[in-house]
């Protein structure tokens, strides 16, 4: 079974107020530490590069209101727990209810909370408030040509067009069920939708999606719906000359897809039947990470490199003595290669945060908040335009 199997449960609870467990977590303590006292030996090294530190989202757990936001600060080696916090202590409702996903759109940094029903839009330098969008059920964030687009499982499933202007909704569109992440190119929004909670309980089945949406920026408007093949579509990223879509299956008997697609054409190529939990992409290659439990829950990881439309597997991480049980979230810093992989651990307390060097080998590792997952890099342009 897929790790991404828990995406859907989020989901599902979102909309059904359905949860699966309830925990006491305690209180959450805003500190601002240089690491290397309490959570490893050797601490942040400095890094002088274009990239000067990583925002990190901590999911939260449905319905707990406790998503929180992290920084790293590469130059001086620090990491501040709940940042956002630290930043905005005048919000009394904090962040929000499930930090789905995160982004900087230049100026800009932008959390969609599925829970909380917004879209948060703070300073991206430092992370202030500026102001919050309503969008139910929202779920991926992308910007292109001065907009926000923000999928979002309401209607069935929605497309919303943000100004980034003053931060106006500018449209809704409806695209196909469960919409998930989405990808821009020469004017058109591709939307990969899921239909991951289209369960029919008199059948026991769930109509799953398999199209993508191509939305006109411009005009705001579908112009074609591309049958892929592929039931339950994720995720979506462009390497080199290539763009790699994925898709969940079923969580059982279909194991979901690593497929090319062409956007000429809308063809699309099978290139491995497996699932992806997280990837990123750094000088045209695509680095994924896989989860998939056997019938006890017993999670098992692999890891794999994606190039040319090709696959192979690829040990290309040293987890030893990491201890990572759970992992939830994969970056790349864009300024040098070096790796972000977090551990959401039992899922309701403090995960942990692990930073590697290029060539693999395990640099620091900290604690951080409840499901850590997404990464926003912050590069010098915008450290200093707040200043």
């Amino acid at each position: 079974m897929n790790r991404l199997f828990f995406d859907f449960i989020y989901a599902l609870s979102g909309r059904t107020g359905f949860f699966l467990a309830a925990v006491s977590l305690a209180a959450a303590v805003i500190s601002c530490d240089p690491v290397g006292i309490e959570d490893q030996d050797d601490g942040i090294p400095s890094l002088k590069s274009e990239v000067v530190g990583f925002y990190l989202l901590n999911e939260g757990t449905m319905g707990m209101n406790n998503a929180s936001l992290d920084f790293v600060d590469l130059r001086s080696g620090e990491y501040v727990s709940d940042y956002f916090m630290q930043q905005n202590p005048e919000m009394s409702l904090e962040l929000g209810d499930v930090g789905n996903d995160l982004l900087i759109a230049g100026d800009y940094l932008v959390i969609a909370l599925n829970g909380s029903g917004l879209v948060e839009i703070a300073d991206a330098s430092t992370a202030r408030h500026i102001a919050e969008v309503p969008v139910p059920e929202c779920r991926y964030l992308m910007e292109a040509d001065g907009y926000l687009y923000v999928t979002s499982y309401a209607g069935g499933g929605t497309l919303y067009k943000i100004s980034m202007e003053d931060f106006s909704i500018a449209g809704r569109l409806g695209v196909g069920h469960d919409p998930e992440q989405l990808h821009f190119h020469d004017g058109l929004v591709y939307v990969l939708n899921s239909g991951g909670l289209q369960y029919d309980p008199a059948t026991g089945t769930t109509a799953y999606e398999q199209t993508v949406s191509v939305v006109d920026a411009a005009s705001f408007e579908v112009v074609r719906t591309v049958d892929t093949g592929y039931r339950n579509l994720y995720k979506v990223i462009c390497a080199g000359n290539t763009e790699y879509m994925t898709s969940r299956g079923d969580y059982g008997a279909d194991p979901g897809a690593v497929f090319s697609y062409d956007r000429a054409t809308d063809q699309t190529v099978l290139i491995a039947s497996m699932p992806v939990s997280n990837w990123c992409s750094y000088d045209g290659t695509v680095y994924t990470q896989s989860t998939t439990y056997d019938e006890n829950w017993n999670p098992q990881m692999s890891f794999g490199i994606l190039k040319d439309g090709s696959y192979e597997e690829s040990e290309f991480l040293d987890l030893s003595g990491t201890g990572i049980s759970s992992c939830y979230g994969m970056d790349v810093n864009p300024s040098n290669g070096d790796f972000v992989l977090t551990d959401a651990g039992d899922y309701t307390t403090p995960g942990t945060v692990h930073y590697f060097n290029a060539d693999g080998s395990l640099s620091w590792s900290h604690t951080a908040g409840v499901c850590p997952s997404k990464v926003a890099w912050l590069t010098s342009v915008n450290a200093e335009a707040g200043k």
